[in-house]
């Protein structure tokens, strides 16, 4: 279960993050994310090199809080090697990214002072 931040915010963003060994098995879970009914508002597409403070290429999701619990529980069953980084949607990033944010596998350091 995903506990969130105070301010209960609406929205989250989840990163899928692979490198070149992961690439072909993060783009079959986006795959298989389209072909399912996943409550999600937003499928991005696979961004091959590090943007931002992700330290990794990655692809992002869009939830909203009311289905948070469900997106993660599925995707904690499917994500195979792929670390996953959940932040909620908030003024302030660089708590987002830190003190509200929540890993699935390993966490990665990310590139704070891009935010």
């Amino acid at each position: 279960m995903i506990v969130q931040a105070a301010s209960h915010p609406a929205w989250f963003h989840l990163h899928i993050y692979f490198d070149a060994q992961t690439q072909a098995t993060a783009r079959q879970l986006r795959q298989q994310i389209l072909m399912e009914d996943w409550p999600l508002a937003y499928v991005g597409t696979l961004i091959p090199h590090a943007i931002g403070p992700h330290p990794r290429p990655m692809f992002e999701l869009h939830a909203a809080s009311a289905h948070l619990d469900a997106v993660c529980a599925r995707l904690e069953a499917r994500r195979g090697p792929h670390s996953v980084l959940i932040h909620p949607v908030q003024a302030d990033e660089y708590a987002a990214h830190t003190r509200d944010a929540r890993w699935l596998g390993p966490a990665l350091a990310l590139r704070l002072d891009r935010l």
